[in-house]
């Protein structure tokens, strides 16, 4: 077992966390240093009229926000919409930029990281919940369904659709803690 396993197996998820709005930066910067929304624009439609430092500050608030919860919380509930926010913001940008950039046949800046960081370390997240127990591997395979629908959702529609689903996640995390509560 080599060394970055062994750190691994004892990084707990909720510190764990942490590592996903770190990848959003250096992502974000490579994003922003290869000209992404130049590219987009030149291959795709555009769906987000809010300036990239906007939503990188909107989105690393909300990740933070999300992790802040599960490290107060610490439920099941909390858990999952932490994860729920981070593959879908960043797990699913890994197919958007491998992707994309195929089938137009152009190098999508971001592609690095998000390969690099965002797969791994999203999926050491998913690996790391299902071994903490704080969700199933079902739940699990249903997050990345979820996930997958707010993105491409994101993708088509655009940032409504965050600011959407994470206010219905909210509110179905705390319908699930006070059910949780009154069954104790």
């Amino acid at each position: 077992m080599n060394r970055l396993t062994r750190v691994a197996r004892h990084l707990p998820l909720q510190t764990a966390l942490l590592l996903a709005p770190i990848a959003w930066c250096a992502h974000q910067i490579e994003e922003s240093a290869g000209g992404f929304r130049v590219w987009r624009g030149r291959h795709f439609p555009a769906n987000n009229a809010l300036p990239g430092p906007h939503v990188f500050a909107i989105l690393t608030a909300l990740g933070l926000l999300s992790i802040l919860w599960f490290t107060v919380r610490r439920s099941k509930p909390t858990a999952a919409f932490a994860l729920l926010f981070f593959l879908t913001t960043q797990l699913h940008n890994v197919l958007y930029h491998v992707g994309a950039g195929v089938y137009v046949a152009d190098y999508s800046p971001g592609t690095v990281t998000a390969v690099i960081l965002y797969l791994p370390i999203n999926l050491f997240l998913l690996w790391q919940a299902i071994r903490e127990q704080w969700v199933t591997a079902m739940g699990a395979g249903a997050l990345l369904l979820v996930s997958g629908g707010l993105y491409w959702a994101f993708e088509l529609i655009g940032p409504v659709v965050i600011a959407l689903g994470f206010g219905l996640g909210v509110t179905a995390v705390a319908v699930a803690e006070r059910r949780s509560s009154r069954s104790t």
